[in-house]
Order: structure tokens, then C-alpha cells, then sequence
């Protein structure tokens, strides 16, 4: 493990903390927006980069995708405030006319996380969110935690807890790519999944939770990402496993896997999230403060979110997303990357 000064923000400096896990696994987080910077695995006898990232604090600064980022106080999108105990909460809208998106233009993404604890392979960074924090009540307390825990394999737990009712939904926000430099749409996916929560044109939930059966959003078995109709993926899917809340990471099930356009690299997700919201950078933007040199273009890099619904809070039948004092808010996510000629699971699939 170590840690350097990455870059300053006005007189802040951030940093970066590398961990070094065994087999070659890397990953390097940065204390601004507590983001996974790099993650680098073993793939045979070499190793490859499977996040897209920024070279420099610049790239983050200036980015508008959330790439890499913890995002809170509530991932995805709200629609026009929320009602708590009777006490309506107007939010700060940063997407359409009436979308607060990702916790607001001042998101926990925005902030500088404060490093609370490190070892050679797990690294846990906390925020303090005071009261009226971007229009949410209550001081939230947030603490990232990142853990390399098998050859391959990492781990991130998020935890909140809160001094008065308010509404968390935190999650992670990282690109992800098996073949650096292609089309994530060759990919191919299985998501552990019979439902979605469709969308209206503002792309906030309508409540309603339909069948992926006969659509684009049936991943069911293992396939291509490519369709040949429609705008593109950005989409909730109901996990069939639903809410787990105390399952340790060896425990959880499977929600979704990943695979290289070659074959050559697999990634399993698992987590306590009952909801995995599925982007396949649509609306990735150039940048020359990219990694090796590959732009951040469409289709480069997507995203995989472990999440409590979507407009949750103003969806009674969705899941829970309003925390209370005494209460723990706890998510764990795992994220397992192997070649699938060397995992008898994962072989089992192209059998």
C-alpha cells in the first residue's frame, strides 16, 4: 500500500491510496469523491486495466459522468423533491427542469472524503454531510470502504448512519471495460434479473414493474449487449434475490456477469442491492485527460450500480431508502474478475 498527493483542489490536497492485492491485483482510490481511480487484474500471465479513468485531478474535476465515483446522498434520480414525515424537501435539480440526479451538483462525488483507515489491501475514507446538505435533512455520516480480498476480487461496502430521518441510497459509479479500447455493446452480460422498472421520458421511474420477458432488458441467460433498436441502456433491473442486508461478501449471490468481446475475461457482481442500474455510456464525452491515451467516446466503458430503486422515496411498493436514527444503512458490493478457462463456474457457461 501507499500514498501519494494526487493533485490539490483549491487548498486541499487529495490523495492516492494504492492497494496491492496478491496475483498482480491493483486499485488505486483517490480521496476526492472517494473514486476507485485504476483497478488492474491478472489475466493469464499479464494484467489489464478493466475501469476507465483520468490521468490527473483535472479530468475528474471537469468530468460530468461520475466516472469512478461514490455517489450520495442518493444514487440516480429523484423527481421533484421528496415528503418525509410530513415535511416536503425540495431538492436542487442538476438534470432536465425537475431531476436531482446522483445527490445534486454537490454531491458526495464533489467532495474531498476524509482517510480514516488503511492497510496493505483495504483502504475506508468517511464524509460528513451536515443537515440541509444539498436539501436532504439530517447530519449523514458516510464511511467507502475498498478491499481487495482475493486474487481478482474486490469489495466495496458503503455504510451511512444519520441524527435524524433522512433518505440515503449510496452507491458506486465506475466504467467498466473487459477489452480496453472496444465496444462494450461486444460485450456479452447476463443479469440475474425477471423485471425493470420502466421509465417515463424524464427517465424517472413510473412505478409500474413489468416482465423483461420479450424485451431489450431480458439478459436472463448469457448474451450480446448490441440491439440493433432503441435509444440505449439506462435502466433499473429488479434483482431476483431482492434485498440481503446482512450477508457477508461470500455470501451473496450472483446479480450479474460480465464478458469480454474475446472471451477472455469474466467479471462476477454480486450485492446486498436489490436494484442494478445498467448505462452503457451513452453520453461518454472525449477527454484528453483519459487513461492510455483512449478517449472516453460512447460505448467505451459501462456502468453496473448496486442500488435501492430509483424514486424510491416517492414509491411506497419500492425498496426502502429512508434511514433513522439508530439505524444502519450498509451496502456490499463484490466484483470478481477471472479468466473463464480457470473458474469451473465460469466455464460452465460457454460449455
Amino acid at each position: 500500500m501507499s500514498i501519494t498527493e494526487f493533485g490539490r483542489w483549491g487548498d486541499q490536497g487529495i490523495q492516492e491510496i494504492r492497494l496491492r492485492g496478491s496475483c498482480g491485483t491493483e486499485a488505486s482510490i483517490l480521496t476526492y469523491g472517494a473514486i476507485l481511480h485504476d483497478l488492474i487484474v491478472p489475466v493469464g500471465d499479464s494484467r489489464r486495466r478493466v475501469v476507465l479513468g483520468y490521468r490527473s485531478l483535472k479530468g475528474y474535476l471537469d468530468g460530468r459522468a461520475y466516472i469512478g465515483a461514490t455517489v450520495g446522498r442518493c444514487i440516480n434520480r429523484i423527481g421533484r423533491g421528496f415528503t418525509l414525515d410530513g415535511q416536503h424537501y425540495a431538492l436542487p435539480v442538476n438534470e432536465g427542469n425537475h431531476v436531482h440526479l446522483h445527490g445534486g451538483p454537490n454531491g458526495f462525488s464533489k467532495r474531498v472524503w476524509r482517510l480514516v483507515g488503511s492497510t496493505d489491501t483495504a483502504v475506508t475514507l468517511e464524509l460528513t454531510s451536515p443537515d440541509g446538505d444539498e436539501g436532504y435533512p439530517g447530519t449523514l455520516t458516510a464511511h467507502c470502504t475498498y478491499e481487495i480480498d482475493g486474487p481478482g476480487a474486490l469489495t466495496i461496502t458503503l455504510s451511512a448512519t444519520t441524527d435524524a430521518p433522512t433518505v440515503c441510497n449510496l452507491g458506486h459509479h465506475s466504467y467498466f471495460t473487459l477489452q480496453p479500447g472496444s465496444d462494450v455493446r461486444d460485450h456479452r452480460m447476463m443479469v440475474m434479473a425477471d423485471f425493470y422498472t420502466p421509465l417515463d421520458p424524464s427517465l424517472i421511474p413510473t412505478g409500474e414493474i413489468r416482465s423483461v420477458a420479450g424485451t431489450i432488458y431480458d439478459f436472463r441467460t448469457l448474451r450480446p449487449i448490441h440491439i440493433d433498436r432503441g435509444p440505449g441502456y439506462d435502466i433499473n433491473f429488479v434483482l431476483d434475490q431482492g434485498w440481503i442486508p446482512h450477508a457477508a461478501p461470500a455470501e451473496l449471490p450472483l446479480a450479474a456477469q460480465l464478458v469480454s468481446p474475446s472471451g477472455d475475461l469474466a467479471m462476477d457482481l454480486s450485492t446486498t442491492e436489490p436494484g442494478l442500474q445498467f448505462y452503457e455510456g451513452i453520453r461518454l464525452a472525449p477527454s484528453d485527460e483519459a487513461y492510455d491515451g483512449e478517449p472516453h467516446l460512447p460505448y467505451r466503458g459501462l456502468c453496473l450500480e448496486p442500488q435501492r430503486f430509483p424514486d424510491s422515496v416517492n414509491r411506497a411498493h419500492f425498496s426502502p431508502v429512508v434511514l433513522r436514527p439508530g439505524d444502519v444503512y450498509r451496502q456490499v458490493t463484490r466484483f470478481r474478475f477471472a479468466r473463464p478457462a480457470e473458474d469451473p463456474a465460469l466455464s460452465a457457461l460457454f460449455a
